[in-house]
C-alpha cells in the first residue's frame, strides 16, 4: 500500500501568494492516475491488508478537505482525515499555522527580521533551547524550501519555547495584518459528519499540533486521549487512527507508542518515503510510513 499524505488542496491567492499548496486540478489528476494505476483505498477494512493500492491520508482538518473527500467518493474510495481538536473546542488557529500564514504572505526574511526584533525589544534571551536545535536540525531537509523558509518553521515547530511562541506569533499576525478565522479555516463538526457520511475514515491528529517528542508522558496522553473522546462524540463510532503533528520519527518517542497502544489506538502514520509493507501492519502498526503529495 502507498499511503500518501495531503494538506493544504486550494488554488493560488493573492493575498498569500507563498502558500505551499497542491492546486485543485493536480489533486484531481493524481486522484485519477492512483486510481488507474493500482487502485485506490475503499473500504476501513483494506487498511489492514496486504495491497498495493493507493491510500489517500488529509492533515490538520482544513475546509479544503470538503472538496477532496467529494472527488474520492466519486471513485468510490476513502480517504482517512486526521484531525486537530482545539481549534473546535477552542475556536483558535494554531501555532503552526500562524506560520504557514505569515509565511504565506510575507518573505521568510521578512518573518525571520521581524521575529529577531520583537525578541530583543522584549529582552527575550533563552527562546531557544540549544540542545533541541541540536538535535532537530535536520527538520525539513527534505523538503524544497530555501533556507530562511526552513529556519523560520523550525524555530517555530521545534525548538522554540512552546508558550512564548504563542504571544510571538500573534504579534507577527498582527504585524502582518493577517486575521483569519478559524471558522473559515477549519473543519466544523457538521462538516466532519457529512465526510463520514460519504464513507471518509476520521482520525486523531492530537489537540495541539504540538510536537509530541516534546512534550512529558502526562501530556502526551492529554493530546492523546482528548482528541480521541473529543472526535468520537462528533462521529458517532470509534476514532482509532492517529498521525503525528510534523511527522517523521523526531516527532515521536517511546512514550508515544505506548499510549496510543493504551488508548487502543489501531494505526498511527508517521512520514518516510517507501510503501507500507505487511510486515509495517502487523508489527509495526504505529509507525506507518508515508509519501509527501508532491513527489507526485
Amino acid at each position: 500500500m502507498k499511503s500518501i499524505m495531503y494538506h493544504y488542496i486550494r488554488n493560488k491567492s493573492k493575498l498569500y501568494p507563498n502558500y505551499n499548496t497542491l492546486e485543485k486540478k493536480n489533486y484531481i489528476n493524481q486522484i485519477k492516475k492512483f486510481s488507474k494505476k493500482t487502485g485506490l483505498i475503499n473500504s476501513y477494512k483494506e487498511l489492514f491488508i496486504s495491497t498495493d493500492k493507493f491510500l489517500t491520508t488529509f492533515d490538520d482538518g482544513f475546509k479544503d478537505h470538503i472538496f477532496a473527500a467529494e472527488v474520492l467518493k466519486k471513485y468510490n474510495a476513502i480517504g482517512i482525515f486526521f484531525i486537530p481538536t482545539s481549534p473546535l473546542k477552542n475556536q483558535i488557529i494554531l501555532d503552526v499555522h500562524k506560520s504557514h500564514l505569515i509565511l504565506g504572505k510575507v518573505k521568510s526574511s521578512e518573518a525571520l527580521n521581524e521575529l529577531e526584533k520583537y525578541l530583543y525589544k522584549n529582552k527575550i534571551n533563552n527562546f531557544y533551547d540549544k540542545k533541541e536545535k541540536l538535535k532537530f536540525k535536520l527538520a525539513y531537509s527534505r523538503h524544497d524550501d530555501e533556507t530562511n523558509k526552513k529556519q523560520f518553521k523550525k524555530i517555530m515547530n521545534y525548538y522554540g519555547d512552546i508558550k512564548l511562541k504563542h504571544k510571538l506569533l500573534d504579534h507577527l499576525l498582527k504585524k502582518f495584518e493577517i486575521n483569519m478565522k478559524p471558522k473559515d479555516y477549519y473543519l466544523n463538526k457538521k462538516e466532519i459528519k457529512y465526510l463520514v457520511s460519504l464513507g471518509m475514515v476520521i482520525g486523531s491528529h492530537s489537540e495541539s499540533h504540538t510536537l509530541l517528542s516534546r512534550l512529558s508522558y502526562k501530556n502526551q496522553i492529554k493530546e492523546l486521549k482528548n482528541s480521541k473522546i473529543f472526535l468520537e462524540k462528533i462521529v458517532n463510532k470509534s476514532v482509532d487512527t492517529f498521525c503525528y503533528p510534523y511527522g517523521g520519527k523526531i516527532s515521536y518517542n517511546n512514550n508515544t507508542l505506548r499510549i496510543l497502544k493504551k488508548l487502543k489506538y489501531k494505526l498511527a502514520f508517521s512520514l518516510e518515503y517507501r510503501d507500507i509493507s505487511w510486515n509495517d501492519i502487523q508489527k509495526k502498526p504505529y509507525e506507518l510510513p508515508r509519501y509527501d503529495c508532491n513527489l507526485f
